[in-house]
Formats: structure tokens, sequence, C-alpha cells
């Protein structure tokens, strides 16, 4: 959103790497309880989420940084390959070392305040974002009512959105990419065991 100039002083990017594993093969599976698919989210903000899918793969997503991930070379993400093949084995140390099959990395808008952007910015244009890494729920939630909002028309979903406290003002540059870079630190560290 800060690229598109939307609302720029009150959102900033975070680059976000994950990795899948290969499908596990059935001695693999069978090593690690034969669960069914499975989710697990964080309870720090820099913790991992990990996710067994319905075709047996592991998904991890266990690094967020300031970084442009557009100038993220090959071996910057063989680095968080690494590190996310590690964070596979620490909770599965019985699998092989060859387990990742594909890495990449994204951006997700966050806010200060960990608020989402939800109104209307110019005439006929609407802007829903800012959804600080809490998924696809959220981020279909909010599509779905600007485009409501869009078309003038009103639900109690929009109700809650708009009650809810707007992103609160960034500091520029380069305060912010300081500040930044040291909350990402601490939380890190809050997070190390998940990570």
């Amino acid at each position: 959103m800060k690229s598109l100039g939307i609302k720029s002083n009150y959102n900033f990017p975070i680059t976000l790497t994950a990795s899948m594993s290969r499908s596990l093969t059935d001695e693999e599976f069978e090593s690690i309880g034969k669960p069914k698919e499975w989710g697990v989210l964080p309870v720090k903000p820099m913790g991992a989420t990990i996710r067994m899918t319905k075709d047996r793969r592991i998904l991890i997503r266990n690094t967020a940084e300031v970084h442009n991930p557009y100038m993220m070379s090959q071996s910057d993400l063989k680095k968080r390959s690494i590190k996310q093949k590690i964070g596979i084995k620490k909770r599965f140390p019985q699998l092989p070392n060859d387990i990742i099959q594909s890495t990449w990395s994204g951006i997700v808008s966050r806010s200060r305040n960990s608020s989402q952007i939800f109104e209307k910015i110019d005439k006929n244009i609407f802007a829903a974002g800012c959804y600080n890494g809490s998924g696809i729920g959220v981020g279909t939630l909010f599509g779905e009512q600007i485009a409501i909002k869009a078309s003038n028309e009103y639900t109690k979903e929009i109700e809650t959105i708009e009650a809810r406290n707007k992103p609160t003002w960034l500091p520029p540059q380069p305060f912010l990419n300081l500040g930044v870079k040291a909350r990402l630190l601490y939380e890190r560290l809050r997070a190390k065991s998940d990570i």
C-alpha cells in the first residue's frame, strides 16, 4: 500500500519468507504420527506459522524483516530456506535434510498499532488493506466489505470494521526503518523458542 501512495504515513512493508516441503513419503508421514491437516499460528508476533497440508506437505513461515523482496537474491532466499529447514527439523528431527521443495517471499503491509486501512480515499476510490499478516480470512472479509461500501450499501460488518481503531501515524525515514528493525529484533528475541 505504501508503494502505491495509499496512506503512506500510516503503513509500512514487511517481507515474509516461507518454505514448503515436498510431499512426505509414507514412511516419513508415519514417523510424525500420520496427522490430518493442521495449522499452528504463533502466540508471539514474530513466532513461526506452520501448517500440514492435505497432500502431506509442511509449510513454514518463520521470517519477517525489512527487506525488499524484489531485490532478494537467490543466495538471500537460500539463507532463509535453511532457517526454515532448521525450524522444521526442530519440530520433526526424524525428517531428512532434503525436505524443502520451494521457498518464496512476499510483502505484507503493517501499521504501528496493528489496525487495518478501510476507507474512501478519493472520489470513487476505496482502499482496504494493511492486514498485518493476519491472513486470507481478514483480507477476504475486508475486500468484500469495501466493495459493498463502494456500492453505497451498508452492513453490520462495515459498522464493526469502521468502529475499530484507525492506523496511527508513523515517523519519517530513517527513523521508521530504525524503529521497525528494533521492534522486529525485540519480537524475534521474545519468540526465539518458536523460530
